[in-house]
């Protein structure tokens, strides 16, 4: 009842604040104003009953894993201030309905500000996707679209060039957030950072770095009880420091919280007549993955997008992901001669065994809503009888993607997406099913057809979708999608 009562509070207020803004900005003098919305229902059947991959992955976490329908109905107000200074506000309501099951949820409720390249967000809002929305992960093999968004306030900033020739720029994040899904350790706080740098090698090619960390920490452990949550608790988190006297013994000799993350680098180059990527993403759960490791662990995308969008092909990615490595099969080993042993049993920690996804204390660790927050290829456990699901049962996964998008006829916008895994489950194996190490074939077929008259305010979306394979039900299912959207800009 208290989250329902506090996501009501927040949606009036979101909406007073949006009006109130808007009266402003009409008021005012040579300041814009902006509102695009969008009301749009969903319709799924499949041959089993269970909504295939692509059918459900990667949209937030809203879509029923069950042949079911979907209402969403979003809006988003921009105003344009004096001295480069903008307001954003926006909002999307979902209801999702399966047979003998009706769940509303907010999907996007949030306020943004943003000052040149500095932006704030309090809130809900959605997770940037890259790779023209082809990417298994978006983008990001932490950070991705595959689940629920989760409330808080994010300062971040776009690109910042700090010489006249715009050789060196650099961006940077810093977030706090709150889960509120049904979790061993109840209501932690999840703390958020990142640095990218970008180099301009000449007037064509981009090289980025980056680094980002993410960290569950605070909330109520049903083992340990209240965690700690303090101000120089906060300060420990953010810098990778090991907990205080109140912290539990692992803590204690470790950091403090659940920590993990990734390292990328990436090399755009850009042509005349189109723009080619490579990304290698990188992800960590300790030390041993920050050092590398891990090695080949992580996402390599290729990607190649024409500037002109309206051709029948206009961008092709194809991603290979390898995450069996994990530095290792053992964390531990007893200790040679002539080794110091870094534990009190006599053991030297390796660092292998990173176990992705996964923290013996944090157990429902990085699943949100039941969904994986990161790179969705990674299988989550089934709840148990309380509710909860404790972490992922599948992190050792190979893997090859392909995407491909365009407009056929210059008229109807397709995407395509078929992905091809090989799941090989954790080290020590949590479910027998990964013994054999199923291979799975998922493939999406998604288009908008052409509206029948330009004065019929309703467009019509198409998406064809197939499983088969041994780690999902074998599945092919279709949904179909009716919405309408408009705009309204003003300046004065």
């Amino acid at each position: 009842m208290k989250r329902k009562a506090l996501a009501l509070s927040l949606f009036f207020l979101a909406v007073v604040s949006s009006f109130f803004l808007a009266a402003v900005s009409s008021a005012a003098h040579d300041r814009k104003f902006r509102a695009d919305w969008d009301i749009s229902m969903y319709g799924t059947v499949s041959t089993s009953n269970v909504s295939p991959f692509w059918a459900v992955t990667g949209r937030n976490g809203i879509f029923p894993t069950s042949d079911g329908g979907l209402m969403t109905a979003a809006a988003d107000v921009v105003y344009g201030l004096p001295l480069d200074f903008n307001l954003v506000s926006g909002f999307s309501l979902a209801a999702s309905a399966v047979p003998g099951d009706w769940k509303p949820m907010v999907d996007r409720l949030y306020l943004g500000m943003g000052w040149k390249n500095l932006k704030l967000d309090l809130g809900m809002r959605n997770r940037p996707a890259e790779f023209e929305n082809l990417s298994v992960s978006g983008g990001n093999i932490i950070w991705s679209g595959n689940s629920r968004n989760v409330p808080g306030i994010n300062l971040y900033s776009d690109y910042i060039h700090v010489d006249r020739k715009r050789i060196f720029a650099f961006r940077f994040s810093f977030g706090n957030y709150q889960m509120i899904d049904n979790r061993y350790v109840e209501r932690p706080l999840l703390m958020e950072r990142s640095l990218d740098v970008k180099f301009a090698l000449g007037s064509r090619v981009d090289l980025k770095m980056g680094i980002g960390m993410w960290s569950q920490w605070a909330g109520v452990s049903p083992k340990y009880g209240q965690q700690p949550h303090d101000f120089m608790d906060f300060i420990r988190v953010a810098l990778g420091m090991s907990g205080g006297s109140d912290a539990t013994e692992s803590d204690q000799i470790n950091a403090l919280g659940n920590h993990l993350g990734r390292e990328v680098i990436r090399v755009d180059w850009k042509a005349d007549d189109f723009t080619m990527s490579f990304q290698h993403d990188i992800p960590f759960d300790d030390g041993s993955g920050m050092g590398f490791q891990n090695f080949p662990d992580g996402i390599n995308t290729v990607l190649f997008s024409f500037n002109r969008k309206n051709r029948w092909v206009s961008d092709i990615l194809y991603e290979f992901v390898f995450t069996k490595s994990q530095s290792g099969a053992l964390h531990d080993r007893p200790a040679k001669d002539g080794e110091k042993p870094d534990l009190e049993n006599g053991h030297v920690v390796l660092g292998g065994n990173d176990n992705y996804f996964n923290n013996g204390e944090y157990k429902t660790a990085w699943t949100y809503y039941g969904r994986t927050i990161g790179i969705p290829l990674f299988t989550p456990a089934k709840p148990g009888e309380d509710g909860v699901v404790y972490g992922v049962v599948n992190n050792r996964v190979v893997a090859h993607h392909f995407g491909m998008k365009g407009m056929v006829a210059r008229k109807i916008p397709y995407r395509f997406l078929f992905t091809y895994s090989r799941n090989f489950g954790c080290y020590y194996q949590r479910e027998d099913r990964f013994k054999s190490v199923p291979e799975q074939f998922s493939v999406a077929l998604e288009g908008e057809l052409p509206r029948v008259h330009k004065h019929f305010p309703v467009a019509v979306g198409l998406g064809l979708y197939a499983d088969w394979g041994r780690l999902l039900p074998e599945s092919y299912g279709m949904t179909l999608r009716l919405s309408y959207a408009g705009s309204c800009k003003s300046k004065r």
